[in-house]
């Protein structure tokens, strides 16, 4: 009975550090604009996670749970085969709003007037 009681213990423990280490994506995120004289894109997060299920749909290189650095591959001035990041975003977002018949896709209606 012992062992078994330990057992718990130990699972449940593991268990509570395991939700400690992976941190919960954010319900609302606001990605800066590159150029200034644009405003940033604020979005449900948590809304399109539910619907996209998978988090490398989107967020095709970095790993769940760790801080996105879209910026690292996808520079401003992105040389060779790679998509600058305004053009990144823009065919992430943009594509899969037309693609679903739903979400914005002109400028103005994730960049609202400032």
């Amino acid at each position: 009975m012992r062992k078994f009681a330990a057992l718990i213990a130990v699972t449940v423990a593991v268990v509570f550090c395991l939700g400690v280490a992976v941190a919960a994506p954010p319900d609302k995120v606001s990605i800066k604009a590159i150029q200034k004289t644009k405003s940033a894109v604020a979005y449900n997060h948590k809304a399109h996670a539910e619907k996209v299920k998978e988090c490398k749909t989107c967020h095709h290189k970095d790993a769940a749970g760790k801080e996105q650095g879209c910026g690292k591959c996808h520079g401003a001035k992105a040389e060779g085969k790679k998509v600058d990041l305004k053009e990144a975003f823009h065919q992430q977002c943009k594509d899969c709003h037309k693609k679903g018949k739903k979400g914005p896709v002109k400028c103005d209606e994730c960049h609202p007037k400032k």
